[in-house]
């Protein structure tokens, strides 16, 4: 970001003579907010703390929450309880704005990403200045006395939104939840993956386009319909715009705009003319100067950003169509932020910009004001309110419901990875030499730059096409197993097993969705050439379904007697081979039908890297034995540990025949199994084998090359040896 900001600042300077304000934010923001690292792994611990509350509530289906500093120290920490239905009206009632607390508590680090390419909560959380959390597990270790002015307003931001879902229909409320209070938790997963597909998410995030459209439409009413002459309108406005952007949720992009509203209509009461570039210069400082943290905001950056690009676009949008204008915006918008958006989420769709061009005017000037004239009707005219919602709801999911159809051929994903960073400030050189040469109407030039932009983010994928190294990971995916081969020269992709959470959690494709998805396309990885699954059981197969519909998956090989039915399933048994351009992986077991999914597992041998691999899903001692008759010859450099270390496998004999350097064990934290058993981790040690394992080094990486390679792990932590 602060590279970003300064390649900015350096070419504006030579090339739009700037002033100087941008460079203040660069610089102050800087000084001002240098993050400190997060806090290493910690055991959790029973305290007694006070503090005071610094945040308004906010819930989860799961949780309570809200900030607490501390009083001793200052820190900052998420005091969070989880929800019984019992309690939760005495812990809400007690967590008010500024009241001061007392609490016996679970302290605790926040969870820190297990696997490569996985959300990083600590590293989120510290961003904010926020390095702990304390858990609460009962309202009796709550005691709170009084609150804070704020509270009152807070109070009465909830009443309003409670108020407007009582009026209107539930479906209706869920848009002016998001348009008008700025909360967007209550869209289902179908639309949020789909605005976040064609890079429509912010028509969901309450943004500069909102705050315009509110002040806009609040002026016309006003000074039109001759309510208040001109400077009555202004004053008005000046006194509105701050409510409305606390009901508004107060985000970094809503206090760009509300404060540049503000700043604007003062300057034009005492006649005082300024660079808009300046103006939003100053903004930003000023926003960091009461909040350093949100330097480090994605809504605060890809709003000023935006907003930067576009204030030195104006010269391209003189003398334009609108339609011509509208193109401009959207483009320039999104290549601006583009490098932020792939280093965070790793692809973007490059046809989003069609449907930019034909959402943004509908939301514009029919839902978002449409929404804005509900939630005022619902304070003074409920019943019209009502009907006006329902009006509105069946209107507006005809017409998105037909967009979201019409809009399928273009939904294509390109997939480049995590970009770098040095790769990142190269994107903004190119972009800024493009923006140069097509204001001053070098359009040969700004073709040349654009052509070089789009080759970066091209070699960037084409990469791995041509690096020697290859990687096998072992994701850290709870109770189950996933493990992902990259060949060299990217010459196939394979993955043996899919888990899925466990059968009583309320989201089947968490895994899938928060692990496993992430992990492939931070790599790149949009295809799959095979998925090889070892039996049929969740904690194996459970996300195959979801990553079918997500990947292209060119074949899922299963066993005989794996019975569930899938779109490519193919069948192999012992004796088979699977090849990979110059890697062959050997089927050695099943044969015969055991009966039982465990048994039936698909034991597989390779070798990668210069070492032997053997993959034994969840095979018993009996099939051990069987294999080791079977195949006396058999030996494993590399073990992964049946069953995630149950003491019905691993026998000491197996071990002692296959004689690896490495075991390789994924497990659950804590799991309600046990695993890995005493006996089978004192087995191994007496193999005098190195041990990895998921629950205490998180994702385990082999990177290798030719016939060497090397063991990582995503957590600090020694493996274990005898």
């Amino acid at each position: 970001m602060f590279l970003t900001i300064f390649l900015f600042w350096l070419f504006k300077i030579h090339y739009w003579k700037w002033r100087g304000g941008f460079i203040l934010f660069f610089i102050f923001g800087f000084i001002l907010y240098l993050p400190s690292n997060p806090t290493s792994e910690s055991n959790e611990q029973d305290v007694d703390l006070t503090g005071k509350i610094i945040s308004p509530i906010t819930q989860t289906d799961s949780t309570i929450r809200v900030l607490f500093e501390h009083t001793s120290s200052n820190e900052t920490s998420i005091l969070q309880y989880y929800k019984r239905e019992k309690t939760n009206e005495d812990v809400i009632s007690q967590l008010k704005y500024g009241s001061y607390c007392e609490v016996n508590g679970i302290y605790r680090s926040p969870e820190t990403s297990r696997n490569p390419g996985q959300f990083n909560y600590r590293n989120y959380l510290a961003h904010q200045g926020i390095y702990s959390e304390i858990l609460l597990d009962s309202p009796h270790h709550l005691s709170c006395q009084g609150s804070s002015f704020l509270n009152y307003f807070y109070q009465a931001r909830h009443s309003i939104i409670e108020h407007v879902e009582r009026t209107i229909e539930e479906e209706a409320f869920i848009w002016a939840a998001a348009l008008v209070f700025g909360d967007s938790s209550l869209m289902s997963d179908e639309i949020m993956k789909w605005f976040r597909d064609f890079n429509l998410s912010h028509l969901l995030a309450i943004s500069g386009l909102h705050v315009g459209l509110f002040i806009g439409a609040l002026s016309f009413v006003l000074f039109r319909s001759g309510v208040t002459t001109f400077e009555q309108t202004r004053w008005t406005l000046l006194m509105i715009i701050p409510l409305y952007c606390f009901i508004a949720g107060a985000e970094p992009s809503v206090l760009r705009a509300s404060f540049m509203a503000i700043i604007l209509i003062l300057l034009s009461i005492v006649r005082i003319k300024i660079n808009m570039t300046d103006l939003i210069s100053l903004i930003a400082l000023g926003i960091l100067f009461l909040k350093p943290t949100y330097l480090f905001h994605l809504g605060f950056q890809f709003s000023f950003l935006v907003t930067f690009a576009l204030l030195l676009s104006i010269p391209l949008f003189r003398s334009q169509h609108p339609l011509v204008i509208s193109a401009i915006i959207s483009l320039v918008s999104q290549l601006a932020i583009l490098p932020i958006q792939l280093y965070h989420f790793y692809e973007f769709n490059p046809l989003s910009l069609f449907l930019n061009l034909l959402l943004v005017p509908y939301f514009s000037f029919f839902v978002i004001p449409l929404t804005l004239i509900i939630v005022f009707l619902c304070l003074i005219l409920p019943s019209i309110a009502s009907e006006l919602s329902s009006i509105f709801l069946k209107a507006h999911e005809f017409l998105l419901r037909g967009i979201m159809i019409l809009s399928s051929e273009l939904n294509i994903q390109w997939v480049i990875g995590q970009l770098p960073i040095i790769l990142g400030v190269l994107y903004f050189v190119a972009f800024i030499f493009m923006m140069i040469n097509w204001n001053e109407d070098h359009l040969q030039r700004a073709f040349f730059s654009g052509a070089l932009l789009v080759s970066l983010l091209v070699a960037f994928c084409l990469l791995p096409y041509v690096s020697p190294f290859g990687k096998v990971t072992m994701l850290d995916v709870g109770q189950g197993d996933t493990f992902v081969i990259e060949l060299p020269y990217r010459r196939g992709v394979i993955m043996i097993d899919a888990a899925g959470p466990s059968l009583y959690t309320n989201n089947p494709s968490s895994t899938a969705d928060y692990i496993i998805e992430p992990f492939l396309k931070s790599n790149g990885l949009k295809k799959i050439d095979a998925l090889i699954v070892s039996h049929n059981d969740q904690d194996h197969s459970g996300s195959v379904e979801y990553l079918e519909s997500s990947f292209n998956i060119e074949g899922i090989y299963v066993s005989p007697y794996y019975d569930k039915e899938l779109k490519t399933k193919r069948i192999v048994k012992e004796g088979d081979a699977l090849v990979f351009s110059d890697y062959t992986f050997y089927i050695l077991h099943p044969g015969d039908d055991h009966e039982d999914s465990n048994e039936n597992s698909l034991v597989i041998y390779t070798e990668l890297g210069g070492l032997r691999w053997v993959f034994t899903g969840d095979i018993s001692k009996q099939i051990e034995n069987k294999l080791m008759k079977t195949y006396p010859e058999l030996r494993a450099d590399v073990l992964k540990i049946s069953h995630h270390g149950s003491h019905t496998s691993t026998a000491p004999n197996w071990l002692k025949h296959l004689n690896p350097e490495v075991a390789l064990i994924s497990v659950g934290r804590e799991n309600s199994y046990g695993h890995p058993h005493a006996e089978v981790i004192e087995s191994i040690e007496e193999q005098g084998s190195v041990i990895f394992r998921t629950d205490k080094h998180g994702g385990v990486r082999f990177l290798f090359r030719d016939d060497n390679g090397t063991f990582s792990t995503q957590l600090t932590y020694n493996a274990e040896r005898n």
